[in-house]
């Protein structure tokens, strides 16, 4: 359809990126839409991506409440002191996390996880906004008039998300909200389509940073904004670095006066070692039959890089030397970082190289993760003046609340670190029911 279709001209192009800018849908003055047609999964597809997804998050809950009850784990994880001081604190209500992201390559049947972005995913207001401007593609017009179509709104979900959670936290009524982040972030943007959505539905929102937050007499306010609610979008190991625990957010959450969402204790699932505690089976968790298949088949083989002894495919391994001798095989990521940072792909480094890396690494607090096989996809991408189609590398994360998927946020990129911080764009999403007549 778009090879035949004569209106895909500059004009066309200007006006999907002029839209994107207006309707804030850009990565800092970036838009983040790169091509001219969504990503799609069938109906059996989209059903299996939920059912996996649900169940290897259920699992994460119960490392979580293992870490808890036997903080001998925290260490395995990583937490620093202060992360477990605060992972410790009960927030008020039973998950670790209430909203989260899973990053994940499907390929047919196979899904394939990577990482779990527990502390609180960015681009919930993406995908609905990315859709709607690609309709002004002709092609999707024609394929939406052919095929029953479903998409989907995670910021309804989010919404439903926090307000259920403020009452399992002993809240009333709706709560005043703060989105809580640093100032002159590239998300920005997000956070006033979110404020504008939340304010819309009767729930009085701002955004602030963490020096705006004073706390005193039981209440945590930003100038005359009284606090009940925070939707935590600064990292914690950033916050904690310039504050350490002394400071008004910490004060009220030890306190109970705000709900924190996500509370502290998502650290520990939003620590990339949370993967070798699903793929360690000297570990028990009192996984289910449907969690144990989950992780089996989608998440994995990880080890939080150090001089140990483990296993591997049911084999010990002395781990650094099986690591350094087998670079292909492996690929090296922070334990606690975002934004694609220190990745290293054993296959695409020399031997000397990879050597350094792991020395890099060792000094440090990294992960080292079995390497996916990773297939292209071909997608129309576009720029100012023209389009054409381009191997991407393709994943579809799917967005996490309170323990139920709704929908998935795509991203497209020509690199194996497929993120929108690290250059990558992102496309719409939807679901094929089937034909329409």
């Amino acid at each position: 359809m778009l090879a035949a279709d004569e209106s895909l001209t500059t004009d066309l192009f200007a006006r999907l990126k002029t839209e994107m800018s207006v309707n804030r849908l850009v990565y800092g003055e970036r838009e983040l839409g790169v091509a001219l047609r969504p990503h799609f999964l069938t109906r059996p597809q989209y059903d299996l991506l939920v059912s996996t997804s649900q169940a290897v998050v259920s699992a994460f809950e119960k490392v979580a409440a293992a870490a808890i009850a036997q903080p001998a784990f925290m260490k395995v994880l990583g937490l620093t002191e202060a992360e477990r001081l605060l992972a410790k604190v009960h927030p008020g209500f039973t998950r670790a996390t209430i909203t989260s992201r899973l990053d994940a390559f499907m390929n047919g049947s196979d899904i394939k996880f990577v990482e779990y972005n527990a502390e609180n995913p960015s681009s919930l207001t993406d995908q609905a906004g990315l859709n709607e401007i690609l309709f002004d593609v002709p092609a999707l017009r024609t394929f939406a008039e052919r095929y029953r179509i479903q998409q989907f709104t995670p910021v309804r979900s989010l919404l439903d998300a926090l307000l259920r959670t403020f009452h399992e936290w002993g809240g009333h009524d709706n709560p005043n909200i703060a989105i809580l982040d640093w100032a002159n972030l590239p998300t920005e943007s997000e956070f006033l389509l979110l404020t504008r959505y939340f304010i819309g539905r009767g729930v009085p929102t701002i955004v602030c940073t963490p020096d705006e937050l004073e706390y005193s007499e039981g209440q945590l306010r930003r100038g005359d904004f009284k606090i009940d609610l925070v939707y935590k979008r600064v990292i914690i190991h950033e916050f904690l670095e310039r504050y350490g625990t002394s400071h008004p957010l910490i004060d009220a959450y030890l306190n109970h006066d705000v709900c924190i969402v996500n509370p502290f204790r998502c650290k520990l699932l939003h620590k990339k070692a949370s993967f070798e505690l699903l793929t360690d089976d000297s570990h028990q968790f009192g996984f289910s039959p449907e969690e144990e298949t989950a992780i089996r088949r989608s998440v994995p083989w990880t080890r939080r890089l150090q001089e140990r002894k483990t296993n591997y495919r049911s084999h010990a391994i002395d781990l650094v030397p099986y690591v350094r001798s087998q670079r292909h095989n492996f690929i090296l990521k922070p334990n606690d970082d975002y934004g694609g940072r220190g990745i290293s792909f054993g296959n695409q480094l020399s031997e000397g190289e990879w050597d350094r890396a792991l020395c890099s690494a060792m000094a440090g607090d990294y992960v080292v993760q079995e390497m996916l096989d990773l297939q292209t996809e071909d997608f129309p991408i576009f720029d100012n003046d023209r389009w054409a189609l381009q191997p991407m590398f393709v994943d579809t994360n799917p967005f996490v609340f309170r323990g139920r998927v709704d929908g998935a946020m795509v991203r497209l990129s020509n690199s194996r670190v497929v993120n929108v911080s690290s250059g990558g764009g992102e496309t719409g999403f939807f679901v094929i029911e089937g034909m329409t007549r």
